[in-house]
């Protein structure tokens, strides 16, 4: 069994205007996910829901404070994510990184991972959302649908890095 490889370590790649905005808009999801909670926060009840079943409904309730596991998972993902991205030698390719197909290679992962960065927030403000509805009782439960979706768009973006990847190998 062979260990890990060890890909090069390159001078920072520079960033697209794509990648800029994909940025900007998961800084913005963790601002919100803060806005939104520090907005909200004395208007929840005493127990929130903890936890949603298969359906959507809560079957875990907890004292308010937590809450803010949510934009705190939030902000450890979005700083977790940031700092990962400064290392791409550090990934898993799917093919062998040569002197050829090293800046592409790096530019792809470092561009899915703003993807999936953005994804994730937006995943999490919407279930504190889903959250706040179901505690203030706007909503009987967290949308399945919602879930789902954002289950298939992580999915999909694992996709597309997967195929440019080998395209571009």
């Amino acid at each position: 069994m062979r260990g890990p490889q060890k890909q090069p370590v390159i001078e920072a790649i520079a960033y697209s205007p794509l990648e800029i905005i994909l940025e900007i808009t998961a800084l913005l999801g963790v601002v919100a996910s803060l806005a939104i909670g520090f907005y909200y926060w004395h208007s929840l009840p005493a127990s929130v829901p903890l936890h949603f079943g298969i359906t959507g409904e809560p079957d875990l309730w907890g004292p308010k404070l937590t809450f803010w596991l949510i934009p705190g998972i939030g902000i450890i993902s979005y700083l977790a994510m940031t700092l990962t991205n400064f290392f791409p030698n550090t990934f898993n390719y799917p093919v062998p990184i040569t002197s050829e197909n090293l800046q592409n290679q790096y530019k792809i992962a470092r561009r899915v991972l703003l993807w999936m960065k953005v994804e994730v927030m937006g995943i999490l403000l919407g279930i504190e959302w889903g959250i706040i509805r179901v505690s203030l009782e706007k909503s009987p439960r967290l949308s399945v649908v919602y879930l789902l979706g954002a289950l298939i768009m992580l999915f999909l973006t694992i996709g597309f890095y997967l195929r440019q990847a080998y395209r571009d190998r």
